[in-house]
């Protein structure tokens, strides 16, 4: 096309592939789209889904030149359609998941044998957002066909009693913020958006009635939340773009490698985990930006402060990930529309009703996940690892983080070892800390795989890195299989049974706490928001999480490593 040369000249002043250059400038080119999507009125919802086809057509063919990509999301979307309006089974989210799935799965195929980079942009990375969207929506409609008292509340929420006509089905399947990368979402979020009834949630204090005797529509908050996200996505982009070469995970593949010492490979494998991750950070947080300007991303108020939230398809929480103490919340906090998918439509899906789920649950998920993601050997090795470390951080959350926490009979107003810092104690603090930095050095041993992809890569690369992650993993295990958990366990009892001794202590009374400020107060001159704006409150279909392995290791080790497990939520 008549724009490629500026593309290429962008490529070689930036240092990035032509692809990756045209993928990041339609993710800004949203930006300016969204501010006109968000003004199509409520009673035109045809030119809105229209605007969405249009503008998603235009990015794939002649911006990425994927018209046969095209092809390929319009046969699973097509398919999908007949068969939720044909099949009236109660296998028919089923037949859709084997078609979709099988379809996407192919394209994986093709693009191993093909022997494409990581950098090549294809199909598949749309395809597997549309996947989600697709099974969700098969999901959905087969709620809508069952009795109110079947279902829970998410699915109550999301369930749709009438099949969408074909125009608004693609418009859903083709929102042009995130049909590229994500973030994923349920039709009902995507109608309630077109018709405006998603900004309904009245403001703490009012009702719903006068929420809508307002003109304003769409509540305050969303462009600053939105050039927020903008801002960080391309400062993420601008950090990977300087030194996303040279903190490669390949580089550990190279002679260079032996030229250094252990602790600057050390080092460097911790300085290349956290730049993989701004690859992803910059993505997700440029494509959520994107859709909260159409204003999909509102979801209501906070309680406490009255300010509006924009996280209905928070897709990553970087504060999370960054500092977290426990695999737990780190996984919960990575690809979390994709976490959601993996819970409602393949989890709970496979439950029967008043049974417990197991290991066929848990490997159905696993495997679900695994091919979603491609067929690459190294998300294999990823996933197994991080299972196996997600177990671990379960059994030392219940085995022994109770000894670095205060007695159950001390009040929590006890002095604190740790002066001018809250509740709790010193030891708790060591524990915390010793528990990020554990996470933080075993995801960035792991992630090496989830990179490099191909097996003899991932093997090549984690026997430079001296396995100390399997080692870390191999010894805890053997640790608690031997006779530690018993012990530990022992231990906790007799912590128990230890009668508290009676103290006695005088203290000055307490200083008031400040008021809070009033919701009215807290205008845009407030920068506090920014904060607010980082806050994950939980979601409003928040449920248990689903881990790297959706629980496997926990099953298969069941009585073991991991004692009486047998959900997949993590520590």
């Amino acid at each position: 096309m008549f724009w490629d040369p500026v593309f290429d000249h962008a490529s070689s002043v930036i240092g990035a592939p032509p692809d990756q250059v045209k993928i990041i400038a339609s993710f800004l080119f949203s930006y300016p789209l969204a501010i006109l999507f968000v003004r199509i009125p409520p009673n035109r919802p045809n030119l809105a889904h229209l605007f969405s086809l249009v503008i998603a057509a235009i990015y794939l063919v002649p911006l990425l030149g994927l018209g046969t990509g095209l092809i390929h999301l319009l046969i699973s979307c097509f398919g999908t359609y007949v068969i939720v309006v044909s099949l009236r089974s109660a296998n028919m989210p089923w037949v859709v998941f084997v078609f979709v799935m099988g379809h996407l799965l192919l394209n994986h195929l093709r693009r191993k044998i093909m022997g494409y980079s990581a950098d090549v942009i294809d199909i598949t990375g749309s395809q597997m957002v549309l996947a989600m969207k697709l099974i969700t929506f098969a999901w959905n409609v087969h709620d809508g066909r069952l009795k109110a008292e079947d279902l829970d509340a998410s699915q109550l929420a999301t369930r749709l009693q009438h099949v969408p006509s074909p125009l608004p089905f693609l418009g859903y399947c083709f929102f042009f913020p995130s049909f590229l990368v994500g973030p994923s979402f349920d039709y009902s979020t995507y109608d309630s958006l077109i018709k405006h009834t998603i900004y309904d949630i009245p403001p703490p204090g009012t009702s719903e009635a006068q929420v809508k005797a307002t003109k304003r529509r769409v509540p305050h908050g969303r462009k600053r939340v939105a050039y927020l996200h903008l801002v960080l996505g391309l400062v993420f982009l601008g950090v990977y773009a300087v030194y996303g070469q040279r903190a490669a995970y390949s580089r550990i593949l190279t002679p260079t490698w032996y030229t250094w010492g252990w602790l600057t490979r050390f080092g460097f494998i911790q300085l290349a985990g956290f730049i993989a991750r701004t690859k992803y950070y910059a993505l997700w947080s440029l494509t959520e930006g994107a859709c909260i300007l159409t204003g999909i991303g509102f979801n209501g108020y906070d309680p406490k402060t009255g300010r509006t939230l924009w996280n209905r398809v928070r897709n990553i929480n970087i504060l999370s990930i960054e500092t977290a103490e426990s695999f737990k919340v780190l996984f919960d906090s990575w690809n979390c529309r994709t976490n959601v998918w993996l819970r409602d439509c393949v989890y709970k899906r496979l439950v029967k009703k008043g049974k417990k789920p197991g290991t066929a649950q848990s490997m159905a998920t696993f495997v679900t996940s695994a091919f979603w993601h491609g067929v690459e050997p190294g998300y294999y090795l990823a996933f197994i690892m991080g299972g196996l470390v997600t177990s671990l951080g379960r059994q030392f959350r219940r085995f022994v983080r109770p000894y670095f926490l205060p007695p159950a009979s001390s009040p929590t107003t006890a002095p604190n070892s740790l002066p001018k810092y809250p509740y709790p104690n010193l030891s708790k603090r060591v524990y915390d800390v010793l528990g990020w930095s554990m996470v933080q050095i075993n995801l960035n041993f792991i992630a090496g795989a989830f990179i490099l992809l191909g097996f003899n890569d991932c093997i090549r690369a984690w026997h430079r890195m001296g396995w100390y992650s399997p080692i870390l993993v191999g010894a805890a295990m053997i640790f608690f299989r031997a006779g530690g958990r018993r012990a530990l366990k022992q231990g906790l009892k007799s912590r128990e049974q230890v009668k508290e001794v009676p103290s006695f202590t005088v203290s000055p009374p307490s200083p008031m706490s400040p008021k809070t400020q009033p919701h009215d107060e807290l205008d845009s001159k407030d920068l506090r928001w920014i904060k607010h704006a980082f806050d994950n409150p939980p979601y409003q279909d928040d449920g248990p999480g689903v881990g790297p392995d959706a629980g496997v290791v926990d099953s298969l080790m069941q009585g073991t490593e991991t004692p009486g497990s047998q959900t997949p939520k993590t520590a």
